[in-house]
């Protein structure tokens, strides 16, 4: 817990299917672990983009993993990583999938079995209980359950040493790409100044009070009615918080969508 320790928790991102070619590395940590959950969670939630299908009834939208079962493997990577060899817990991004390894097979004498019906052998029962206390985690034994709602059992990888679970994406990088391209192309002619205002101060992740700042607005109903709420709608910007919107830590980006959008 202290903000001056040798755990290094990284977010890699690899071109591909493999490990050959790095894209991009983000190291947090060297710090409390409370924090580095919490700039691994907004990463990842990043990385979550929305994807949407057109077909000629309805828009499909998903987002590459499933939020839920996404916060849940993030939580469990963090508590029960085995931390005797100041090894951290890893995320790798791939084309095709998401993995996230934790250092430490399954604690002794907790069967398979028992793993996915949700029984607990806490690895730090002191860190479980303070990531309770800060509603990291909700109860004992509930996240297994909640991932296989949306995983199946063969999504984790047992070894003496390490565990791993994988999350496929919905698509692959490249069609994700080529469909967000062809989407934004259709909804250019229907984005309004304002929103085109607004997706141009884009330089990162920002807060509410920040957009406006940088569009000079002053009025908060304004700036959310016609600005924000128009684009949030329009899948040209997302937030990082997406299952609580009204957080005070809550800030937006600008999704694939957004991206291409202000290129063209």
């Amino acid at each position: 817990m202290n903000d001056n320790n040798n755990i290094s928790v990284q977010v890699v991102r690899y071109e591909g299917l493999n490990r050959v070619k790095l894209k991009e590395r983000n190291e947090y940590g060297y710090e409390s672990l409370i924090k580095a959950v919490n700039q691994v969670l907004d990463k990842l939630n990043l990385e979550n983009r929305t994807l949407a299908e057109i077909t000629p009834k309805l828009r499909k939208e998903q987002r590459l993993w499933n939020a839920i079962a996404l916060r849940e493997a993030v939580i469990n990577a963090f508590v029960h990583n085995d931390y005797t060899r100041e090894t951290a817990p890893k995320f790798e991004i791939f084309d095709d999938r998401l993995e996230i390894t934790s250092h430490g097979g399954l604690p002794e004498s907790l069967l398979k079995e028992d793993f996915f019906d949700g029984y607990t052998i806490p690895r730090n029962k002191e860190l479980m209980r303070i990531f309770k206390d800060l509603d990291l985690v909700e109860q004992l034994g509930s996240g297994i359950p909640r991932i296989l709602e949306a995983y199946p059992e063969e999504s984790f990888r047992f070894s003496e040493n390490f565990l791993r679970i994988t999350l496929p994406s919905t698509v692959s990088e490249s069609n994700a790409m080529q469909d967000t391209m062809q989407d934004a192309m259709q909804d250019t002619m229907q984005v309004t100044s304002q929103v085109e205002e607004l997706l141009k101060v884009f330089t990162g992740t920002h807060s509410r009070g920040e957009l406006q700042e940088k569009l000079g607005l002053l009025n908060r109903d304004n700036f959310r009615k016609t600005y924000l709420q128009p684009a949030i709608e329009a899948g040209l910007v997302a937030l990082t918080i997406p299952d609580k919107p009204t957080s005070g830590r809550q800030k937006y980006y600008l999704t694939e969508k957004g991206k291409v959008l202000i290129k063209q």
